[in-house]
């Protein structure tokens, strides 16, 4: 059964790819002929979205257990770039506060809601670099409602 699933694929890709007239999509642009994407085009390219992503979870499905660890440890090199750059991103959103003119309560409020982002985003960057590969989803989710509970407070005012 396994052996018979490539074989489906490309049947099924040049069935995609192939139109009435004996010509490929890829010869004729995949356009009907009043020069707009034919419908059967765009499914065509959902079609090899749909057939990459495939590919990279049979690709994955065969990776060793020692290939999945180098794949975890370079994605999560890469969260802690990005939690690093949060971070100090962090230190620019503060030197905004002075062109806003708050109330004072609501600088209090601004300056919170930074700091706990500056937190999170260092904690964020410590799982990263300590492989705390389950933790990073909660932290990226809290991350993310500090964010919203932020810019719903004041994202208009910034313009």
């Amino acid at each position: 059964m396994i052996r018979l699933y490539p074989l489906a694929l490309i049947l099924l890709t040049l069935t995609a790819c192939y139109s009435p007239g004996g010509k490929f999509h890829s010869e004729i642009g995949g356009r009907s002929e009043t020069g707009n994407p034919a419908l059967h085009a765009i499914q065509d390219k959902q079609l090899r979205e749909l057939m990459a992503r495939m590919d990279a979870l049979m690709q994955e499905r065969f990776m060793t257990e020692p290939e999945l660890d180098a794949e975890r440890r370079k994605y999560a090199r890469r969260i802690a770039v990005n939690a690093e750059s949060l971070s100090q991103t962090v230190d620019s959103i503060v030197d905004r506060l002075p062109s806003l003119q708050l109330p004072r309560d609501e600088q209090h409020t601004f300056l919170a809601l930074a700091q706990k982002l500056r937190e999170q985003s260092r904690q964020l960057q410590e799982q990263a670099q300590s492989n705390q590969i389950d933790a990073i989803g909660g932290t990226v989710h809290v991350i993310n409602t500090t964010c919203t509970s932020c810019h719903a407070l004041f994202r208009k005012l910034g313009g």
